[in-house]
């Protein structure tokens, strides 16, 4: 997963509770199309936008399957044209797509303060925010529309955070082999993952309110976005990482330009991560 030097795909997805988002003075959906492009191009990278857009309501679990089968494609073409795909979506079942272009061996370090494992049950269907990663383990069934959906082990899950996941929900997790870990502790837990491809999610919610003004929970998580950056960097360079996913946020509140300079030092530091190596710092300085 090297090769694409200093190209960057933008892959925003403006829908949440199965409803696009109106577009808004950071397009699509306030996730920050042409702020996070301009801020990108200014320290080296190329940053290419596909918006993944579906205009028509569906039930929230259709849509969720609807946007999968779209990221999964998108970060497939990504990389066949050599480009390290960056996946801005309002929900954190954004992920599934992202899970389903790693394959049956991947890895995901899961930064939020939500894990969403809640399963149905015969009185209780959760909404698919709220099983997110259920989804991904199999604890939660995926949607009949599923085109190819990845059953990933929870042991090949490493979670920052989790501050908001419920009691039931954590044992549920750490049971099935899930890592719950400081931002100390993700070298070790990576390293001790042989993944073939790997997933950085990043709920805006999990960053300092005075970094991340714009998540959906301003406030509500305390990881400084600078420690983070340097963990991805630390924790996952040069390992093969196939996108990384900001969530959880909107550019269009007050303190959207202070949290698309946040968000963009992660995708930057995924991307270095990776490998990437962005035109001279000149450019960068311009």
């Amino acid at each position: 997963m090297s090769g694409f030097v200093d190209h960057l795909q933008l892959l925003p997805v403006p829908s949440r509770g199965g409803v696009r988002q109106p577009d808004g003075e950071h397009r699509p959906g306030g996730l920050g199309m042409p702020a996070f492009a301009e801020r990108l191009e200014a320290r080296g990278w190329t940053a290419r936008v596909e918006d993944i857009g579906f205009d028509r309501r569906l039930p929230e679990r259709r849509i969720a399957e609807s946007y999968a089968r779209a990221i999964a494609d998108a970060i497939d073409s990504a990389w066949d044209r050599r480009r390290f795909p960056a996946l801005l979506t309002r929900v954190n079942h954004g992920a599934l797509g992202a899970v389903d272009a790693l394959g049956p061996r991947g890895g995901v370090l899961w930064v939020s303060p939500r894990t969403g494992y809640a399963a149905p049950s015969l009185l209780r269907r959760p909404d698919a925010e709220a099983s997110a990663l259920a989804f991904v383990t199999g604890r939660a069934p995926r949607d009949r529309l599923a085109v190819r959906p990845v059953r990933l082990p929870a042991d090949r899950i490493v979670v920052v955070g989790g501050e908001r996941t419920s009691e039931s929900e954590r044992r549920a997790l750490e049971a099935d082999g899930a890592r719950f870990v400081g931002i100390d502790g993700v070298a070790d837990a990576v390293a001790g993952l042989r993944a073939d491809a790997w997933y950085v999610h990043v709920d805006a919610s999990a960053l300092t309110g005075d970094a991340a003004p714009a998540a959906d929970e301003p406030g509500a998580g305390g990881l400084a976005p600078e420690a983070l950056a340097a963990t991805i960097r630390e924790a996952l360079g040069h390992r093969p990482i196939r996108c990384v996913g900001l969530a959880r946020y909107d550019l269009n509140r007050s303190g959207g330009q202070d949290t698309a300079d946040t968000l963009v030092g992660i995708v930057e530091a995924a991307a270095l991560a990776a490998g990437g190596d962005p035109r001279p710092a000149a450019t960068r300085e311009a």
